[in-house]
């Protein structure tokens, strides 16, 4: 069980093998001159009565001698401890940097059905506090483990050749702590994934706090999410003093076995130093093993609490490593198609979201043709962003095919497909960088002016040159900095710099006025000559000019045709488009109006 949850770091460990071999010799060695020590103090304390009749001056140098070879143990103790903690913490070090890095790398290869099924907070606590408790397993958990072996071991074996009788007097109280440590190391490991799912959801709830502040300050619920806060924080807290009440009730019972043990010791070392079947310098060696088997009797104890923590915080990351993405490159995958042209098909595709009956999609069937321009409308939750999300397979289509240039995209490898297109969301994700940052997303290598050509196209360049930092202006988190119309803009920058034979505008023009937004219009149409466009929207202004339309309702396609033969009808869209008409005529003569 232990191998199997730690298989994720075998291979790490298996590179740093050199660092690990050298210091846990290191360690041993490093235990080696700390036990000599105690042996050199036996001998001196036994030498100086046969030196008394030979004079103080022989005496003390006698004395001397010894000194000097417990110097030269500490001093070697002292080098060799260096060299096992720079090698030991160091692959701790290094084996957290590597999971760590596993661990991120896979979030990223999980598809988004992962993180609605899955909190925030709860995977940052596993990917740091869960981390951190499986890195001090790796280091000092190892370390404890070879220390405790190595002292345990030699101090005993040192311990029966001076006195195996006194050895096993003191070592009666022992098996107390077996049972010790069996009950308590359980009770540890229980109480600990308890504390870290509290950490975990106090985490989630302080990331939606932070991201939904706005939220909260306008409906004036800051006392309310206090209370909250404060119920969540008093849980984990209860969990911590839980933790510390058991360490509480473990480590003096420990202290009270390693003190019983001194007092046999001292008892029955004593009496066979008044009748001299024991030597005093013998008594004084047994007393400082028996000091030094103290650490991993208490070391003992700490490792249990350590491993209990480890495995259970190995098994949560486990959790999200062995998360399998259901999106991903497979057998089928063609890793020789080139470059894609941007042909769109749709062959009777249906799709339902889990845990749903209803389907989102039913039988939907079109074709763009590469350098074409669709245009999809209908009501809200008619199934237009999930045909736009099946595209870049970010779902799955259960039945039917969504093909590009003839190939099932299953087929085509998922690094090709999603590089050939520009997807440009409703809401759009900023990051809490730079404005220039956020738009080399879509070409790290993009010069500055080929920023500013596409910034000009989205009609964003007057608005970023507006700022005092101008493209070196910080967003804050989710780009909160910036207006929903200004992410927008940016949002299509980020995507005409990427390049893309594939244009996806997912109601991406929403938040900007009808004058932008015929401006931007315009400055597509002339970029999206090459490339295939898929463009979803509410307006009928924004997609007017479309090679075809298609009219999507309760996840079916119920009108399709250009502008004018659909406003000839009498369907969703020709009643969308007079209510649209209607309207704007109204705005332009209030605005006439207010003008006299």
């Amino acid at each position: 069980m232990f191998l199997n949850k730690f298989k994720p770091i075998h291979r790490h460990l298996i590179n740093y093998r050199k660092e690990i071999l050298i210091g846990a010799l290191s360690l041993v060695v490093t235990d080696c001159f700390g036990l000599a020590i105690p042996w050199i103090i036996k001998d001196a304390i036994d030498a100086i009565p046969a030196y008394k009749t030979a004079g103080a001056e022989k005496t003390l140098a006698v004395v001397f001698n010894y000194s000097l070879l417990i110097v030269f143990a500490a001093v070697f103790q002292g080098a060799f401890r260096y060299v096992w903690r720079v090698n030991l913490f160091g692959v701790a070090r290094k084996i957290e940097y590597h999971l760590r890095n596993d661990y991120f790398s896979h979030l990223l290869k999980l598809e988004p059905s992962f993180y609605f099924k899955n909190q925030t907070g709860d995977i940052i606590s596993r990917g740091t506090n869960d981390l951190n408790a499986v890195r001090d397993l790796v280091g000092p958990g190892a370390l404890i483990f070879i220390d405790t072996i190595t002292l345990i071991s030699i101090s005993l074996s040192l311990m029966i050749y001076i006195d195996w009788k006194l050895t096993l007097y003191c070592l009666m109280p022992m098996p107390l702590l077996t049972i010790v440590i069996y009950f308590v190391g359980d009770l540890i490991e229980r109480t600990y994934e308890r504390m870290q799912q509290k950490l975990a959801e106090l985490t989630t709830r302080v990331q939606e706090n932070i991201t939904g502040i706005r939220t909260i300050q306008a409906f004036r619920q800051e006392e309310n999410e206090i209370r909250r806060f404060s119920k969540m924080a008093k849980d984990y807290v209860k969990y911590n003093v839980l933790m510390a009440k058991v360490n509480g009730i473990e480590e003096p019972i420990i202290f009270f076995i390693s003190g019983t043990s001194m007092n046999v010791l001292l008892y029955f070392g004593g009496m066979g130093v008044i009748n001299k079947t024991n030597s005093l310098g013998e008594l004084v060696a047994l007393s400082g093993y028996l000091m030094l088997l103290a650490w991993p009797l208490f070391g003992l104890g700490w490792l249990v609490n350590i491993y209990k923590r480890g495995i259970a915080s190995m098994g949560r990351i486990n959790e999200i490593l062995e998360a399998v993405p259901e999106i991903s490159d497979g057998e089928e995958t063609d890793t020789s198609i080139p470059p894609l042209r941007g042909d769109i098909e749709f062959k009777n595709v249906s799709f339902t979201f889990p845990g749903k009956k209803v389907p989102a999609l039913k039988n939907v069937s079109f074709k763009v043709p590469a350098g074409r321009i669709l245009a999809i409308t209908g009501p809200l939750g008619s199934g237009k962003s999930t045909i736009c999300n099946l595209i870049p397979r970010f779902l799955e289509a259960a039945e039917g095919e969504v093909l590009i240039d003839s190939v099932n995209v299953k087929k085509i490898p998922v690094s090709l497909l999603r590089r050939s297109i520009g997807y440009i969301r409703q809401e759009p994700f900023l990051f809490s960088d730079t404005i220039a940052e956020n738009l080399k997303f879509g070409d790290p290598a993009a010069s500055q002016e080929r920023i500013r050509e596409f910034c000009s196209i989205s009609r964003i360049v007057e608005d970023i040159e507006d700022f005092s930092e101008k493209y070196e202006t910080l967003l804050g988190e989710r780009g909160i900095t910036v207006s929903g119309g200004q992410k927008q803009r940016l949002a299509i920058s980020r995507a005409l710099l990427k390049n893309p034979n594939i244009l996806i505008f997912d109601d991406t023009l929403s938040a900007v006025d009808n004058r932008t937004e015929e401006a931007i219009i315009e400055g597509l149409e002339k970029f999206m000559k090459d490339s295939t466009a898929i463009i979803v929207s509410h307006r009928i202004s924004s997609i007017m000019n479309a090679d075809e339309i298609i009219v999507v309702d309760n996840g079916e396609i119920v009108e399709r045709g250009t502008h004018q033969s659909l406003i000839a009808g009498d369907g969703i869209y020709a009643k969308t488009y007079q209510k649209q008409k209607l309207k704007f005529e109204i705005e332009n003569m209030q605005v006439a109006d207010e003008s006299v």
